[in-house]
């Protein structure tokens, strides 16, 4: 394997976007920034997909997928400079070994310790999830929410995988209060709000199967996604293809793309043909650093366990204001339509047994 040296920070390792070919193009790259020649040294990545991945993205229309950089345990002054500043995706590898949630959390831990806990989860059927139904208005028409005990979330994970349930999003710090113990700060987070007065993070938990997948969407702050057990693929859309390419914005929840990624309705939505999106796989013990507003898709490639970290400062909030009270009124004027669905579908989706 032939290495390739990319000379300094200088925001290169991405194509530009538009860049197409008649070929798709698909790879990642592993970069190890050297905090003394200067240099970052890249190798092309044995990426390991799954059959099913693959297969589903032959029904994609694009003609070229990018990758997304992996760095291996930059300097936290490099990543917030050439990264999180110029708000750049990257994947960091090896810098949570410390963690002992890398050697400790797997189903049987929590099962062993939370087991009893009541929790929330999303379900699905298993014909009521794959291409054709992952957009929001396939989510929207087919999610169930309830509650169940964790060891009842883990049972049906080992013994009935084709069924979707998951613990998604779940605010683990209040509910899991002892699992703090297991997680250190995030050093590329902790390291760049500590300088800054009134700046806030926050964490969630999720636990769920192979084959999830969260429509394409966007967040109004950086996501820092971190793989504890299992992989997960995400693609990626730089913010100008958002609202001409993915439509966001044309849904009723306004951070969602009402494409469905894997089976996308070009008759309706025929700017998606042009979007160039990047790709990462996440490994156990890897962050991808989402920017806030990038379209991305989230789909789990095994049974996952994973932690994002979202942070945001007091001027962020205040710029953020105008949406979110645009967002409140206009979900008022709905009904509140996502709480009566909740409300509605509640125990109509019993657990397998």
């Amino acid at each position: 394997m032939r290495a390739s040296i990319r000379s300094g920070w200088t925001g290169e390792a991405f194509p530009p976007v538009g860049k197409r070919s008649a070929n798709r193009r698909r790879s990642n790259s592993v970069c190890n920034a050297s905090s003394n020649s200067g240099r970052t040294w890249c190798l092309p990545a044995s990426a390991s997909i799954s059959i099913n991945i693959r297969a589903r993205e032959s029904t994609m229309p694009y003609d070229e997928i990018l990758p997304i950089e992996m760095l291996v345990r930059p300097k936290v002054s490099d990543f917030r400079e050439h990264y999180l500043e110029k708000e750049r995706p990257v994947k960091i590898a090896r810098a949570l070994d410390a963690w002992p949630a890398m050697q400790k959390w797997s189903l049987d831990y929590f099962e062993n310790r939370f087991g009893d806990e009541t929790i929330g989860v999303e379900s699905f059927q298993p014909d009521e999830r794959g291409p054709g139904n992952n957009s929001p208005q396939g989510y929207v028409k087919h999610l169930r929410f309830q509650e169940l005990k964790l060891k009842e979330l883990i049972r049906i994970l080992r013994t009935k995988p084709d069924h979707m349930y998951y613990m998604a999003s779940h605010p683990f710090r209040k509910s899991f209060p002892n699992l703090r113990a297991d997680l250190a700060p995030h050093p590329y987070v902790q390291g760049h709000i500590e300088h800054i007065p009134g700046a806030h993070m926050d964490s969630y938990l999720w636990i769920g199967p192979a084959g999830t997948h969260t429509p394409i969407h966007t967040d109004p702050m950086p996501n820092f996604l971190t793989q504890i057990v299992g992989r997960k693929m995400v693609y990626l859309f730089p913010p100008d293809q958002a609202s001409k390419n993915l439509y966001i914005g044309q849904f009723e929840r306004e951070t969602f793309s009402p494409v469905d990624l894997e089976k996308p309705d070009l008759e309706r939505y025929p700017n998606y043909r042009h979007c160039t999106p990047y790709q990462a796989i996440i490994e156990p013990g890897e962050t991808l650093h989402i920017p806030r507003n990038w379209g991305h898709c989230v789909i789990s490639m095994d049974i996952s366990i994973s932690i994002s970290t979202f942070f945001i400062t007091y001027p962020q909030l205040f710029r953020l204001v105008p949406e979110f009270f645009t967002q409140y009124v206009k979900r008022a004027f709905e009904g509140w339509r996502w709480k009566g669905m909740e409300n509605e579908r509640a125990g109509l989706n019993p657990p397998p047994r």
